[in-house]
């Protein structure tokens, strides 16, 4: 059995975090915080990105700020929509933890 060492378990990542192909129509920080939800918590829009087409920025808080996805589903208003997510720079990370074999 392997475990990682260090009972405290993970501390909240966050990172910048860009998300795209949110609808314009459907553009407004509700919608944007839950498609943050959908992989941790949306802590802060950067709101300067609000009405930009391309994309939202967002600061989102997460376990592993390293492996947020790059895609995924959600649904907006009863349709299905797949959101993108390009980490722009990760603020908090979890350190190395090391293997302890028992």
């Amino acid at each position: 059995m392997v475990r990682i060492s260090g009972g405290e378990g993970y501390i909240l990542n966050i990172a910048w975090v860009n998300v795209s192909n949110i609808p314009l129509d459907k553009i407004h920080e509700k919608n944007i915080a839950y498609v943050g939800s959908l992989v941790g918590v949306t802590l802060e829009i950067y709101k300067a990105t609000i009405n930009r087409p391309e994309s939202v920025r967002i600061k989102l808080g997460c376990r592993d700020a390293e492996n947020i996805p790059p895609s995924i589903e959600g649904v907006l208003g009863g349709h299905f929509y797949d959101f993108f997510f390009s980490v722009d720079k990760i603020r908090v990370k979890n350190p190395p933890k090391e293997k302890v074999n028992v």
